[in-house]
This record gives C-alpha cells, sequence and structure tokens, in this order.
C-alpha cells in the first residue's frame, strides 16, 4: 500500500475544502475529541488545525497511557524499590511522570534500582541476570497489554521476574466518562492502535447511547481529515454511528487473538486514572492463575492515604478531559517543560503538552 497517497498535499486541500463546505451547514461550534495521543501528535505534526475552520474544534481526550498512570501507582513502586531491594523496569516515557513526589527517575537519586527497558521482553533478559527480584511495571493501553499477555503465556519466566500491572482499558474508560458527563464533545475519532486490538463493535453503544458520530482513524493527514469529515457530515445528518477510514489496520471485530490471549491472563477490575478517579472494568488483573507472576501477591505494596495527581497550577486533568489547551495551563512552557516536566501531559509523546510544545505552540 502507498502511504504517501495519506499526504498527498492535493488529496489533503480536497479534504479540507470539503470540510469547510459541510462545517457552513453546522447550526453551532462542534468540538470533536480524539482518544490517542499518537492521533495529537500527528495533527501538530501536519499543522491539521489550521486547515479545519474556526466552528470545528479538535480536542485531545485521555489517550495517553502514561498521562492517566495514577500518582498511587508511582508512588507504591517508588517505596518498593527504596525499601525492598527490588529493581523496578518499565518504559522511558513513566520514568519521568511525576508521582506525589519523586518520578521514577528522581528516585534513582535516592538509592531506588529503576531501569528502563524497551519492553517486557527486555525487563525478562534482566531478571534472568539479575541476583534480585526485578518488576515490570506495566502500562499502557490493550495494544501493550496484549504484548504483555503473550510474553506471560509463551515464555518461562525466571522466578524472580514479577509484573505490577497498570494496563488499562481504553473503551470502558471513555465509556465511563462520557456517563459521567465529564466529557463534553459532539464527535470521536476512534484510535489507531487500540481498536486494532479491541475492534469497532465496542464503540457502537457510544453512538447508539449518547448519540455520537464515531469514526476510526489512522495517522496520516488525510486518514484525520477524512475522519473529520465524516464526523461533520454525519452531524449534520443528524446520524450517529461508527465509521472507518483505517480499515487497512482495523475492523468491527478487532484482534480476536489478542482478545483471547488478553482473557487467559486478565480480568477486569477497578483501575484509578489520574485525574479522574476510579474507574470500573478497566483495569487488567492478572488472574489468580498466573499469581506467581503477580507483584501485588508477592511484595508489601504501601499505598500511600494520600497522593498527589497533579502539582499547584498544573491543568494536566482539564487537558486529559478536553476542557482545556495545554497553552491554558498557567505552568505551560514557562516552569513546565519536557525537561522539567510538572505535569504528565508533558513527559511522553503522546501527552497533548508534550505535543504542542515540540511543535513550537504558545511559546
Amino acid at each position: 500500500m502507498n502511504l504517501e497517497l495519506f499526504s498527498d498535499p492535493q488529496i489533503v486541500k480536497k479534504l479540507a475544502k470539503a470540510i469547510q463546505t459541510e462545517a457552513a451547514k453546522l447550526k453551532k461550534e462542534i468540538k470533536i475529541m480524539h482518544i490517542c495521543g499518537t492521533h495529537e501528535n500527528s495533527i501538530i505534526r501536519f499543522g491539521l488545525r489550521d486547515l479545519l475552520p474556526a466552528n470545528i474544534r479538535v480536542i485531545a481526550g485521555p489517550g495517553c497511557p502514561v498521562c492517566v498512570t495514577s500518582s498511587r501507582d508511582i508512588d507504591a513502586v517508588i517505596n518498593l524499590a527504596l525499601k525492598e531491594n527490588v529493581c523496578i523496569t518499565t518504559f522511558g516515557d513513566m520514568l519521568k511522570v511525576p508521582g506525589s513526589k519523586l518520578s521514577l527517575h528522581g528516585a534513582k537519586s535516592h538509592g531506588a534500582d529503576i531501569k528502563m527497558v524497551y519492553s517486557i521482553y527486555d525487563a525478562i533478559e534482566l531478571s534472568k541476570n539479575s541476583n534480585k527480584p526485578v518488576v515490570f511495571f506495566a502500562c499502557g493501553f490493550e495494544t501493550t497489554a496484549a504484548g504483555t499477555a503473550a510474553a506471560i503465556l509463551d515464555l518461562k519466566l525466571p522466578s524472580n521476574f514479577f509484573i505490577y500491572s497498570v494496563h488499562k482499558y481504553t473503551p470502558d474508560g471513555v465509556y465511563a466518562l462520557l456517563k459521567s458527563g465529564k466529557i463534553d464533545m459532539d464527535g470521536l475519532i476512534l484510535p489507531g492502535h487500540a481498536s486494532a486490538i479491541s475492534g469497532l463493535r465496542t464503540y457502537e453503544r457510544f453512538a447508539f447511547e449518547f448519540h455520537i458520530p464515531s469514526v476510526a482513524a489512522g495517522f496520516e493527514a488525510a486518514d484525520i481529515l477524512l475522519a473529520i469529515l465524516l464526523i461533520v457530515k454525519q452531524i449534520n445528518s443528524n446520524q450517529a454511528k461508527v465509521e472507518n477510514t483505517y480499515n487497512r489496520v482495523i475492523n468491527y471485530e478487532g484482534n480476536t487473538k489478542a482478545q483471547q490471549i488478553m482473557d487467559r491472563v486478565f480480568s477486569l477490575g477497578e483501575a484509578i486514572w489520574r485525574g479522574l478517579g476510579t474507574i470500573e472494568h478497566t483495569g487488567y488483573i492478572l488472574k489468580d492463575e498466573f499469581a506467581y507472576v503477580d507483584a501485588t501477591k508477592h511484595f508489601n505494596f504501601e499505598y500511600p492515604n494520600h497522593y498527589i495527581e497533579h502539582k499547584k497550577g498544573c491543568r494536566c486533568r482539564d487537558v486529559i478531559l478536553g476542557k482545556a489547551q495545554p497553552t491554558d495551563c498557567p505552568l505551560y512552557a514557562k516552569h513546565c517543560t519536557p525537561y522539567n516536566p510538572v505535569g504528565p501531559c508533558m513527559v511522553s509523546d503522546e501527552g497533548t503538552c508534550k505535543n504542542f510544545y515540540d511543535g513550537g505552540i504558545g511559546e
């Protein structure tokens, strides 16, 4: 497949013009939310907001996995590393995410053994060459959770290797937020990566229950603009259904093999989403059959009675809910930068604030 077509300037111009034409029929300003940090990265990279008419706003939602990892969980693994002879491994993005007092990277200067890995397989290899327990702090949505589940089933794990799962299930998280009324938007761009696993079936309830047009999109300029065009057309025709502009990767049922693997390893329980609270049926929890690798069953985790999700002045919670742009935050690009992130949205390449900063917006 020739992916260059999806960024062809002539195609992009035609789509932008079609959006302008369709937007002229709208009766109000609309907000379209995406729930994938990589979409925000593409929107900034291609300058897509500049191509949209004034009555269409594209806002970011809770689509960055490290942004929604609770300080409570970060504090707990830091406490474990500091008080017991345990090595904590995790992805590079997670290292700089602030906990209540320290990030994992900051905890290293207090003596914690923290190591960055690129995958669970790196963590397993590291444990084979270690004489101490190694805990993999496993974050990410269903795309990453599938990899964790596959490794557990496929490999003979070392006896000193454990997993602390903060994996989260995207569709039920967004569903709960919609039901709570915390998210205000008129259309939804469905995530490209996560939907490849979960499929589009699960998103049909969004259209039926909340009358929200929902369109899956890839990450090229034409992918995202076509999704916006289809959402505006649905709104103008008073429709709400699920459509797919990313059928080269996503289908209706999703990756059923990956779903079966995850169902064998995980059950879905409650999870704390940073700034959003506890949401039922969104946390991937290891089943009892895999207790031998579950860090929560082997170590005495000390969870703080009080934990700080966002520092004073930080508006990451509002950014995650699409209620504020990064430039609305008084800390943005002043006290909070990728080199000194105050809030989680400034850390990861999937974080909205980081993407705005890297794009030179509002500096």
